[in-house]
């Protein structure tokens, strides 16, 4: 008896330390094991209940510090299985319990596991839901796949499948909170593609990027499509603090690219030209000269052939009036005379552009288009342009 008394405390002596040990690894990683028990739970549980696992331990304050690690794995297992149950309730709720959890404690490691849901479930309640919830997540990591999903939704636009305007506005405005100029392309196009909430939308978030918007345009007038190289253009115009300077190089790059763009003039692209060439004569850009007089030579040509194309000549006439140029005052005072040549078979049309070539002279004032005027005052042309060959007589500088 003695002896296995003996024995007894040997063996307490020996166990105890042993057991405290690993009472206090218990204690330590007492979280840990609360976290490993619900995913235990989790794995095991059926379908139907597996929700009600997610459930209980948002209500457990014990797991509170690890419920966004369940949320994370309940959502792999909803995008491991989403081919087989994406229509499946019970699999919707789960995931949709599973991303309010990621989003209400914030889980970092979560936002590719909730994004690659938004992918694998097209049910509008899951990714609405998903797109409440990214906001609170690493969505700045995301920038490259929700730059590319917009940019798969503008094609799908394209080939005539209508864009869910839920779905889209909120990726506007996440991407508008990147800093990231990267987003600038497919913003841009989506701001060209859609019209009312979702353009404002678009233009918004490229606005709240910030960055270099400027050189972004730039370069869209030059390389991009023909249909927005205008929405370009306007989109560089309304940026505030734009100088006199950088509108007059930007309508200048603008009207030489329109130029180089043949065929129909009638589309975005004489647009395109005719508010370049307003704001060129707006801020008298001179270095424009080359290319206003191209313009002009190409809508003189477009006259001749038909007389409907009046106005684009006149804006051309005006604009060089305001140029200020000794280049420009022979152009038009060349054309006067042409027309001088022949005053008496005039239609209405060429009066006007005649009216507007004098307009223009009289604004120019040099003394070298005198002959032109002198001999328009002798001539059978109607009175008012009688009296404004007079006028700019009188203004002429000698």
């Amino acid at each position: 008896m003695t002896k296995n008394i003996v024995l007894l405390y040997i063996m307490v002596i020996f166990l105890v330390p042993v057991l405290f040990a690993q009472t206090q690894g218990i204690l330590s990683s007492q979280g840990e094991t609360i976290l490993q028990s619900y995913e235990r739970i989790f794995v095991r549980s059926s379908l139907s209940t597996k929700v009600n696992v997610l459930s209980d331990a948002a209500n457990d304050e014990a797991a509170a510090e690890f419920y966004g690690q369940l949320c994370d794995l309940a959502l792999g297992f909803v995008i491991d299985n989403a081919s087989l149950f994406r229509n499946d309730p019970d699999m919707i709720n789960i995931a949709i319990a599973a991303v309010r959890g990621a989003g209400e404690y914030a889980y970092y490691p979560a936002t590719e596991a909730v994004w690659q849901a938004f992918l694998r479930f097209p049910d509008r309640v899951i990714r609405y839901e998903i797109l409440e919830v990214l906001p609170e997540l690493d969505t700045r990591s995301l920038t490259g796949q929700i730059t590319e999903f917009l940019a798969e939704q503008n094609r799908r636009n394209s080939s005539g499948m209508p864009a869910d305007e839920g779905l889209l506005l909120p990726l506007f405005a996440i991407l508008g909170k990147t800093g990231d100029e990267s987003c600038y392309p497919v913003l841009f196009t989506s701001s060209v593609m859609y019209s009312g909430s979702l353009e404002e939308a678009a233009i918004k978030a490229m606005y709240e990027i910030g960055g270099n918007i400027l050189d972004f345009c730039f370069k869209a007038i030059i390389e991009n499509p023909p249909e927005e190289k205008l929405s370009a253009f306007k989109l560089a115009l309304s940026w505030e603090g734009l100088s006199g300077e950088e509108k007059g190089k930007l309508a200048e790059t603008a009207l030489e690219v329109s130029l180089a763009i043949p065929g129909d003039r009638r589309s975005g692209i004489q647009e395109l030209s005719e508010t370049s060439l307003f704001i060129i004569r707006e801020a008298g850009w001179i270095r424009a000269m080359p290319q206003v007089v191209k313009y002009y030579n190409q809508s003189l040509v477009m006259f001749r052939a038909d007389l409907s194309f009046k106005q684009p000549l006149i804006n051309a006439i005006h604009c060089l009036g305001n140029l200020k140029s000794a280049d420009a005052a022979q152009t038009l005072a060349l054309q006067l005379g042409l027309f001088n040549s022949r005053s008496a078979g005039l239609e209405m049309e060429e009066q006007e552009v005649v009216l507007a070539l004098i307009n223009a002279l009289g604004e120019l004032a040099y003394k070298a288009s005198y002959d032109g005027l002198h001999y328009a005052t002798m001539l059978t042309y109607p009175a008012n342009i009688i009296e404004a060959a007079q006028n700019a007589l009188a203004n002429l500088k000698w």
